[in-house]
């Protein structure tokens, strides 16, 4: 019986994220070299709460004789008559692609996100494996969003999975040059440089089923007393939504998340909501959920930025699943 290829699947949150991952891997001057071509996207039914189906094509697939890779944006799939945000939504629609073919043997997240710290990470990339699950709703459900599963609130631990011996020792050394010059700085309160933040041990915590940015205030500062409370000795990478429920929904054997910093915890609404920190070429395309969640920063190319070095130079997704 023949060997089948391992499927790798890479999932993007919004489209303004996806728009310049693409862009990276499809670009001759950007891309691993020997990184293979694009092929054929794969299609997905995704029956939506009218009664009506929609299909919706992988953002991009790329295929050697070691594995595929397929791109999907989690906007993408979602029903438009759902809060962007909505993580039940979100935990809806993405098994539909798992069932689309073989089991996956990797799973990569990828967006931005905000860093607990008071010092300034804007533009930074923060690549890990671990997660952490936190519902602010739990006593009361949120009506727009109500996702649950029996291992919120538990340490998701891949620290020692297989795929860590090839990733992060090449990321944090050899690699490390090449990918931080291709980082962009913020257009403000940027870090000094932007730097690539890598440990197998980093934890991206995820405080899901928030559908009003403004409760980002008060639903951050509890999901990390959380997981202080839960698992002290851990280090927390990122906080944000998605990445979480990508591991609950998705399972795989091995499981990466890549987070472009996009602001400290707190500082949602200090600079209008957050798309006038965006250059102007990138107005107007971030304006849902945490999308908007730029305090100091804006993202300024950052969906690059993360491409550049975790994805598109830094072989993250190509060497973890021996693409390369």
């Amino acid at each position: 019986m023949p060997v089948m290829p391992n499927r790798v699947l890479i999932f993007v949150n919004k489209a303004w994220e996806a728009d310049p991952l693409v862009g990276v891997f499809t670009n001759d001057q950007v891309r691993p070299f020997k990184f293979p071509t694009p092929s054929a996207p794969p299609q997905v039914n995704i029956p939506l709460s009218d009664g009506s189906m929609k299909t919706v094509q992988a953002r991009l697939a790329l295929k050697s004789a070691a594995a595929t890779a397929e791109v999907w944006c989690i906007k993408d799939l979602m029903d438009p008559k759902k809060k962007s945000s909505s993580s039940e939504e979100k935990a809806r629609v993405l098994p539909l692609v798992t069932a689309n073919g073989d089991r996956p043997s990797l799973v990569v997240a990828f967006g931005t996100a905000t860093f607990a710290d008071a010092r300034s990470y804007n533009g930074c990339v923060v690549v890990g494996s671990n997660v952490f699950v936190h519902n602010p709703y739990s006593a009361e459900p949120n009506p727009e969003s109500n996702f649950t599963h029996p291992d919120m609130g538990k340490l998701l631990d891949c620290s020692q999975q297989p795929t860590n011996a090839k990733v992060f020792p090449p990321l944090d050394r050899e690699m490390r040059p090449l990918i931080e010059t291709a980082f962009l700085p913020t257009p403000i309160n940027s870090a000094d440089p932007p730097s690539l933040i890598v440990s197998a041990a980093y934890v991206a915590l995820s405080n899901v089923n928030v559908t009003d940015p403004n409760n980002y205030a008060w639903a951050d500062p509890e999901a990390l007393r959380a997981v202080a409370a839960k698992a002290p000795r851990q280090a927390i990478g990122s906080v944000e939504t998605t990445h979480g429920v990508t591991r609950l929904t998705v399972p795989s054997p091995e499981f990466l998340f890549v987070s472009g910093v996009a602001n400290r915890v707190g500082y949602l609404l200090q600079h209008g909501g957050g798309a006038s920190n965006l250059r102007p070429e990138l107005r107007g395309v971030a304006q849902c959920g945490r999308c908007s969640r730029v305090d100091d920063a804006g993202p300024d190319g950052l969906g690059y930025a993360m491409a550049a070095s975790a994805i598109g130079h830094g072989n993250t997704v190509a060497s973890a699943a021996a693409i390369t």
